[in-house]
């Protein structure tokens, strides 16, 4: 590991940023993050340096073939062993001018940072259009998709442990049944990267997918099994260590916009406040935890929410809850809103009774608009199905 702007200071809290596209960086349409001296960036090419955006300028130098190529870009650099160099010599510069390749983790490190008074140190280890199959320990495939081997060299290569990680991916498993193997695959990676790095307790922090305007739902049928799987693993895997990320704006068909990036990487940072140090003025954001009927109105649920940081929002016109009937596919709610006397409850109202067998989802299909979160900016999760009670 060399440094290119010195020895990175050794109290640093060390964070690993691994996933797909999402998490490499792929924002735009705004300004970068600003940099701080308290945040270092563990670059693609093994070098210390206080992190700037993008993260991805010098994919094309990484140390790991692994995070240098593309799914598609693989049989061009095959075909010519120049492919790399000529590619990089303009790849970070292109990036900067249309201050593309915005992410997550600066705003998280700078939170981060100001909460703890000390630096912090972020591995980059992300790269795009990547699948959990291709994250598994035991990958046997083209050595351009090794990524937990190349994940697990460059954390070795730090020489410290780390504080915890960072994940976000799921895209690429929203098809081909993968999504039905998600959590098995899950709980595969999480469980051997805290074996072999020899710390079982190490701290996971995850994103729950957010949406696709890209692609339709006969393409992509598994997208809300993905998600409701990252929802139902936080238990299991994470407590309380899951943000979402379906209320963000896209800036393009699958990517968050740079403004989404930075809200979200707060939201993480607001999770390790309170899981990982204990802060307890932090609230883990919204999660749904009952759902009823209304006792005095058979065109009206409720639906209960705890972890909130202060009232739920917006007060009115809550836009993402479907209630569908047994067998049916239109949706019959007609308003939402939450409720006075009680801001952690949202009232959903159907336009008719509803029927025995009647199902609940936040945020079905790939190109739902929600927009419920707390005061703090913590977006609550896409679920469902989920049964109503009779």
């Amino acid at each position: 590991m060399t440094h290119s702007q010195g020895e990175p200071p050794g109290d640093l809290d060390l964070w690993l940023l691994a996933g797909q596209s999402n998490m490499a960086g792929s924002g735009s349409g705004g300004a970068y993050e600003s940099p701080s001296e308290q945040v270092w960036l563990c670059n693609l090419r093994d070098q210390w340096e206080i992190a700037r955006e993008p993260f991805l300028a010098d994919r094309y130098e990484a140390t790991d073939s692994a995070f240098a190529l593309m799914r598609s870009e693989m049989t061009l650099a095959a075909a010519d062993p120049d492919y790399r160099r000529r590619r990089g010599e303009r790849y970070g510069e292109d990036l900067r001018r249309h201050e593309s390749g915005g992410g997550l983790g600066l705003a998280f490190g700078k939170a981060i940072a100001a909460f703890t008074g000390r630096p912090v140190g972020l591995v980059f280890c992300a790269k795009g259009d990547t699948r959990m199959n291709e994250w598994a320990p035991d990958w046997s495939g083209s050595p351009c998709m090794a990524l937990y081997a190349a994940t697990w060299r460059r954390v070795r290569a730090v020489g410290r442990p780390l504080t915890g990680v960072l994940w976000y991916q799921g895209e690429s498993d929203t098809f081909d049944h993968q999504g039905h193997v998600y959590a098995e695959k899950m709980r595969e990676l999480v469980g051997a990267l805290r074996r072999d790095l020899r710390q079982p307790e190490l701290p996971w922090f995850y994103v729950q997918i957010g949406n696709c305007v890209m692609q339709t739902e006969e393409e992509l049928p598994e997208w809300n099994l993905v998600q409701e799987t990252q929802r139902r693993l936080e238990a299991e895997l994470a407590p309380d260590g899951m943000c979402t990320a379906v209320d963000l704006p896209l800036r393009d068909g699958i990517h968050l916009s740079t403004r989404a990036q930075q809200r979200l990487g707060r939201r993480l940072a607001r999770l390790v406040r309170r899981g990982l140090y204990g802060d307890p003025s932090v609230e883990t954001g919204p999660r749904p935890t009952s759902v009823t009927r209304d006792p005095e109105d058979d065109c009206q649920l409720r639906i209960g929410y705890e972890g909130v940081n202060g009232s739920l929002q917006p007060a009115e016109r809550v836009a993402g809850f479907s209630v569908l009937a047994p067998g049916g596919e239109r949706n019959l709610v007609c308003a939402a809103l939450v409720e006075p006397a009680e801001p952690h409850t949202v009232l959903v109202r159907t336009y008719c009774p509803l029927a025995a067998g009647s199902a609940l989802w936040y945020g079905r299909g790939l190109t739902a608009f929600c927009n419920l979160a707390d005061e703090a900016d913590m977006g609550a999760p896409m679920f469902g199905p989920r049964p109503i009670p009779d």
